[in-house]
Order: structure tokens, then C-alpha cells, then sequence
């Protein structure tokens, strides 16, 4: 039987699984085409037909090429304002080096990104003597923190169909809601799927002209500040945090909590009184709810 034959007498679901091996395999085509001979006992001369004088194995490698490819332009659209700080070479050839370890294992490619950030600060060598990492790779990190979180408050699950506006503007207004959360446990409080919480290495003013598209003249100094990426009526935007406030949510964020462990959290991490804590949460929450922050509920 000659290889045109033999092509035809294999089944259409086997060809495929033996090309989605060879061109995708994070090694480069020529691992994958032993790889997918090894599963399916094919050889790219028994499935691949050509014209005479053809490479079998060139043509092969315009779908090889082209998935990585794809793959890196999903990259470069998550990651825009790093894409513009690191360059394009730099940036693809992180973005190579990251899927080559975290190959796609998912129908959608939401989930591409999920591990990004964390490639890149492990994939950084640790400044010797213990001295810190220079400013630059970490303001790039933050960037990329922020578009990930971005870019998955975006796509999670929102509440914007179930918030009764009216309600929730009238609790915020009634003076029992401020003295229902000032009871500690008597309320609960949860973030939803939409808002992520993140301590930047640098100030969020530094880094939000970036993330609309421009860039900032100031220096990437070190500066410890604290944001929250929201999501209200289908709109993601950036809201900076004082730490007592971070803390609290940082608390909620795994689990609902009461107040009254969220302001005992935050007052062990801010030095500051637990009563305190525990009245400015209880003025602040109700806007934070209404802006689709958190998550308040009556216990």
C-alpha cells in the first residue's frame, strides 16, 4: 500500500490526535512528531502527502508555528502594558518560555494567563548579597499582576443583574445599618467572584497611566501601596486601599468572615485599635458594597 493509500485508510479522529501531538508539543515539532509517533504509531511520512520536491516536515511546521504563535498573541492582548514596557522580543520570548512550561490545557484560553505573573518573578535571579530586585523588574511585575487581575474580574461571574440598587442605596442611608455593623457579628462580610486584592511594590498612581495606555515619566521607585480591581455595572477599574482596609478584606477574601474578625485581622497587621478598625469599617462598607466591592450580609 503506498502512503496515499495508507492516509486514506486512517481514520479521521486518529490523523487529528496525531497532529494535535506533533504541533503542539511545548518541545518544538521535532519532540512532538515522536511524541504523536509513539501514541499513534504514525510517521509524517504515512500521514503527511506532499508534491514532489515538498517538505513533509516545512509544511508540518506552518501549523506548528502558527499555534505557538496564536498562543503568544493571546499574551500579548492580556498583557498590553507590559507588552509596551518590555518590548516585543522580550516580551515573546517570556511568553515562549512560559508556555513551554504552562502549555494550554484548556478549551478556552481565559485561562492562559493564569500563572503569568508568578513565571516571571520566578524566572528573575536573586540579586546577590541579598540585596533587593531592581526597580524595573518589579514595577514589571506589578504590571502584570494588575492585567491578570483585570482581565479575570472581567471575565468572573458578576452580580450586576442581582443587586437590587434601590435596597442597597436605602441601607447604605438607614442609620440601623451603621449600628447593625458596628454589632461585629451580627453581619458578614464576602468578596465577590469580581473583586482581587493586591500589595504592589509600587505606587498605583505610577502604574495606572500604563494601563491606559500611555506612560509614566515618574521613576519605578519602591513604594508599598494597596488596591482592589472591581467590577460595577460590567465597568473593571482600579481602587486604591488603605492598609487597614486591605487587611480586612484580605481576611474575607478565602471566606466569609464577620466584621468583627475582618477588623481584628487588620488591627494585628496595622498596629491600629481593634474599635477603630471596627468603626471605619462600619462607615466605609456600605459604599464599598454599593460599588460592587464586597459583599454584606446580615447574619
Amino acid at each position: 500500500m503506498d502512503d496515499a493509500a495508507r492516509c486514506n485508510a486512517l481514520s479521521l479522529a486518529r490523523i487529528q490526535h496525531w497532529m494535535q501531538a506533533a504541533t503542539t508539543h511545548p518541545g518544538g515539532l521535532d519532540a512532538g512528531l515522536a511524541l504523536a509517533g509513539e501514541r499513534h504509531g504514525l510517521n509524517i511520512a504515512s500521514v503527511i502527502d506532499t508534491p514532489a520536491g515538498v517538505d513533509a516536515h516545512a509544511r508540518l511546521a506552518i501549523y506548528a508555528d502558527g499555534y505557538w504563535a496564536r498562543l503568544i498573541e493571546c499574551l500579548e492582548s492580556e498583557f498590553p502594558a507590559l507588552l509596551r514596557m518590555l518590548g516585543s522580543q522580550l516580551f515573546r520570548f517570556f511568553a515562549r518560555a512560559y508556555l513551554s512550561q504552562h502549555p494550554s490545557r484548556s478549551p478556552s484560553l481565559h485561562t492562559l494567563g493564569a500563572q503569568f505573573a508568578a513565571f516571571l518573578l520566578h524566572s528573575q535571579r536573586r540579586p546577590a548579597n541579598g540585596a533587593r530586585k531592581s526597580p524595573t523588574q518589579s514595577f514589571a511585575l506589578d504590571l502584570a499582576r494588575l492585567e491578570r487581575a483585570i482581565a479575570e474580574s472581567g471575565r468572573a461571574a458578576g452580580r450586576e443583574r442581582q443587586l437590587d440598587k434601590t435596597n442597597a442605596t436605602s441601607a447604605a442611608a438607614d442609620a440601623t445599618w451603621f449600628l447593625t455593623l458596628l454589632a461585629s457579628d451580627a453581619c458578614t462580610l464576602s468578596l465577590p467572584d469580581t473583586t482581587r486584592l493586591l500589595a504592589l511594590r509600587h505606587a498605583a498612581e505610577c502604574l495606572r497611566p500604563w494601563l491606559r495606555g500611555k506612560e509614566s515619566e515618574e521613576p519605578a521607585e519602591f513604594e508599598r501601596d494597596y488596591v482592589a480591581i472591581r467590577r460595577h455595572d460590567y465597568r473593571v477599574s482600579m481602587e486604591r486601599l488603605t492598609d487597614w482596609q486591605f487587611f480586612a478584606l484580605r481576611h474575607a477574601a478565602l471566606r466569609p468572615a464577620t466584621l468583627g474578625a475582618c477588623a481584628r485581622a487588620a488591627s494585628r497587621r496595622t498596629r491600629l485599635q481593634e474599635g477603630a478598625v471596627l468603626g471605619q469599617l462600619a462607615l466605609w462598607l456600605p459604599a464599598a458594597q454599593q460599588s460592587g466591592l464586597v459583599m454584606l450580609a446580615m447574619n
